[in-house]
């Protein structure tokens, strides 16, 4: 079988449907070859946040004084707070500045009284309060008093130290039958009935 002779005109024609399909066909495969596939779709990692972790809350209790068979019991009502030293020095602050809700239960500390320091550094407790801490009020009263400083100062660790202050000066004494206050003192020193 003879192949019959083209012209130079078809030939060269042929010649540039090759080059151009061929130009083409390497576009196409060169743009297909950089899409990514769409059979699968793209893996995403997500990566944790780089902020600080929220605050771990804390429940604490603030202790309430409440008249038992001729006794008198601190009562303990939790609340929540933000962390460790937070949490204490707010306790102490609704339990001089709020009265209680809870029907039968009182304060045995004096109006006004304000906290002027707080501190904690391990287990010491630092807490100065202002002079009316030390006024008027009974020997009952006035154990009432620190007992629930003492229990709400270390409800989130029982075996804290409190140093207890008022207007800077270490309490040695408080009210005129002298109720001695060691320091520092410790949950040993006072039980919850008195």
């Amino acid at each position: 079988m003879r192949i019959p002779a083209l012209q130079n005109k078809v030939w060269l024609g042929l010649a540039a449907v090759a080059v151009i399909g061929g130009a083409s066909t390497a576009a196409i495969v060169g743009s297909l070859s950089q899409q990514p596939p769409t059979t699968k779709p793209p893996v995403v990692t997500q990566v944790a946040p780089t902020t600080a972790p929220q605050a771990i809350e804390q429940q604490v209790s603030v202790y309430w004084i409440k008249s038992k068979q001729n006794k008198l019991v601190a009562v303990p009502i939790a609340i929540k707070a933000a962390n460790t030293e937070a949490a204490l020095k707010e306790a102490l602050v609704k339990m001089l500045a709020e009265p209680t809700k809870e029907a039968n239960l009182y304060s045995s500390i004096p109006k006004n009284t304000r906290i002027l320091d707080f501190s904690v550094s391990g287990k010491d407790i630092r807490l100065n309060l202002s002079k009316e801490f030390k006024s008027g009020g009974g020997t009952s009263s006035m154990q009432g008093r620190v007992i629930q400083i003492l229990y709400t100062a270390t409800s989130l660790d029982p075996t804290a130290k409190l140093y207890l202050s008022v207007e800077g000066k270490p309490l040695a004494y408080l009210g005129g039958e002298g109720l001695e206050i060691p320091q520092p003192l410790t949950r040993k020193d006072f039980d919850l009935e008195f």
